[in-house]
């Protein structure tokens, strides 16, 4: 004979199941603590390492009759030119330590252990057909009407009037307008490694699930990178020497802001993280002339799966499924032509997408391993679109390329016109990252 279940255990269990007593929050919400009466203060200490594959299509604008029509009129056409690819390996120390309850300071220091970019020409490409060996350096420059040809061509600034390029037409950076480091069968290899900027940070939740099963754990973070390091230059850095790479810093103060929030329910932890990134220039020797930084920020929403988990060993296994969704503006800094073509350009802004998916074990509640692989996907965008200047308020309503006022001394004419852009495709970023935490 089945005996009653007495309705206050039966709440009980549920609440249990609902919430488990002890539960710690998602990763992307979890904060060091301190002033606890057991556990006075937390230091979390943790190392990553992160393998990122960036490949793509550069492809250029020109102008050319339809192939089913040689004889009719020309048009625009997007033609393939090189197969871009970015292999980058990186170290990330990390350290938060926990100043109140719920409350923490942290930093990091990546390190770029190694950053390597190739490109070739892609198939059907050839050096015959290429518009880029076509424009390249010793050929002349494609200009503009009315585009002056000179050095310097009146510019009023010394690092723009002192050309040092190959060809007859000079523009900002001291090179010629097709000056380019792309070979003439298209390959071309570039190396740089070394310190990134550190960041610095607050981390704080006002509401914690651990504490309270009824709440949702809330996590406010706001950090700071500095511009510590020397920056990159592609307009004067030597890359194809692996024995002695280039800088990887960037030269930009970046303020950056984030809210997430997780609630464990049953086995399952969703949660979701909003943030966004203001990169600013700082000093005249801090970056690259004319720097204009894009921002960017995500949407992420991921699902944390605990099919295992003993709290009185404080033991844990997870696996984890991310999607995410990033937005960059529009911005003149570094790009992925940037180095190949020795200058910043200005990009058009594009969208991000991808997701992640992560493994996780927890033992003791000290030692934590983290492994998970990642595929992002950038919507095709422009990578060279710089305007050619702005018009001043004078009798005319058209932008005189004659007068330094009004023409934009970071325009190449090589790259920027229409019918001569670059832009990039099927650009894939696959990645993979293994982390290791102690937490005292």
């Amino acid at each position: 004979m089945l005996r009653a279940v007495r309705p206050f255990v039966l709440v009980a269990s549920l609440s249990a199941l609902v919430s488990p007593p002890g539960a710690r929050a998602a990763g992307i919400t979890e904060v060091a603590d301190a002033a606890e009466e057991d556990n006075p203060i937390d230091i979390a200490a943790d190392v990553s390492f992160d393998i990122l594959r960036h490949t793509g299509v550069i492809t250029r604008e020109n102008t050319q009759p339809a192939p089913e029509d040689p004889d009719g009129a020309p048009r625009t056409a997007n033609v393939k030119e090189l197969a871009y690819e970015r292999l980058r390996y990186r170290l990330k120390p990390r350290l938060e330590v926990g100043v109140f309850r719920d409350l923490s300071l942290f930093t990091e220091w990546p390190v770029i252990l190694w950053d390597a970019q190739t490109t070739q020409f892609t198939d059907g490409t050839t050096s015959a057909n290429s518009t880029l060996t076509r424009d390249l350096a010793p050929n002349a420059s494609p200009t503009v009407d009315d585009w002056p040809q000179v050095e310097g061509a009146g510019n009023n600034r010394p690092e723009i009037q002192e050309g040092t390029g190959v060809d007859t037409a000079f523009g900002f950076p001291k090179n010629g307008y097709n000056n380019w480091r792309v070979g003439a069968d298209g390959t071309w290899a570039g190396y740089r490694r070394g310190l990134d900027n550190p960041t610095f940070g607050l981390r704080w939740s006002p509401t914690s699930n651990h504490r309270d099963e009824t709440k949702p754990t809330i996590t406010l973070q706001a950090d700071y990178t500095a511009p510590f390091f020397d920056f990159m230059d592609p307009t004067t850095d030597a890359l194809e020497d692996p024995a002695s790479p280039g800088p990887v810093a960037n030269g930009l103060h970046r303020f950056h802001f984030s809210v997430a929030m997780s609630k464990r329910v049953l086995l399952l932890d969703p949660y979701f993280l909003v943030e966004y990134t203001i990169p600013f220039t700082g000093g005249r020797d801090q970056h690259l002339l004319g720097m204009f930084p894009r921002q960017n920020g995500a949407f992420i929403a991921g699902l944390e799966i605990v099919p295992y988990e003993d709290r009185q060993r404080q033991q844990k296994v997870a696996f984890e499924v991310q999607a995410m969704a990033r937005y960059f503006s529009e911005g003149r800094d570094y790009s992925e032509v940037s180095d190949l073509f020795r200058e910043q350009t200005y990009t058009d802004q594009f969208l991000r997408t991808g997701g992640e998916i992560g493994f996780v074990y927890s033992a003791l509640r000290i030692v934590s391993i983290d492994l998970r692989g990642v595929l992002n996907y950038d919507t095709e965008h422009f990578l060279t679109i710089e305007d050619f200047g702005r018009d001043l308020d004078d009798a005319n309503d058209k932008v005189d390329l004659r007068d330094p006022a009004e023409r934009n001394v970071y325009f190449n004419p090589a790259l920027d016109t229409v019918g001569r852009r670059l832009r990039i495709e099927q650009s894939l970023l696959m990645g993979f990252q293994a982390r290791v935490s102690l937490t005292f």
